[in-house]
């Protein structure tokens, strides 16, 4: 499952990496660099500022694949701390699809950078807050999964 998880993660980070070499020329001199609760941009900057989602994925990326391979150092062969070993494999999985819904966000900002900036669209996709309340959800179910 990790490894699925982590093939997965590193295809849609090369999108993300991808597709922000392809249309960064393309790009006005002042981008959108933030936006409002309402899906507007209120705030521009220089488009430098465009690399900054797939800088901070590539960090992320590393960051969670760096712990998942610590976690799963952390092993006890103990037969009675299976559960202990279910656990660390859970939290493992979950890192890795939070790392996953994390990328998905980051590239659907991104391209909702491109369209405002592009003149294509006024305001952010309302996918980014779909994605947001889905990782808020499956945080909760797994926190009470690991907890129990």
């Amino acid at each position: 499952m990790i490894i699925l998880l982590i093939l997965i993660n590193s295809l849609v980070l090369f999108g993300l990496l991808l597709f922000s070499a392809l249309t960064y020329r393309s790009l006005p001199t002042r981008i959108p660099t933030h936006f409002g609760f309402n899906g507007d941009a209120d705030g521009f900057g220089n488009k430098l500022f465009y690399w900054l989602l797939p800088i901070l994925g590539l960090i992320f990326f590393v960051i969670f694949s760096t712990q998942i391979a610590d976690l799963k150092s952390l092993k006890i062969s103990d037969v009675s701390s299976i559960r202990q070993n279910w656990n660390l494999d859970l939290k493992s999985s979950f890192g890795m699809l939070i790392n996953t819904f994390v990328l998905i966000i980051f590239f659907e900002v991104q391209s909702s950078i491109y369209k405002v900036a592009m003149g294509q669209q006024t305001k952010m996709s309302k996918s980014v807050w779909i994605w947001t309340i889905l990782i808020i959800i499956i945080s909760i179910l797994i926190s009470t999964l690991t907890d129990s």
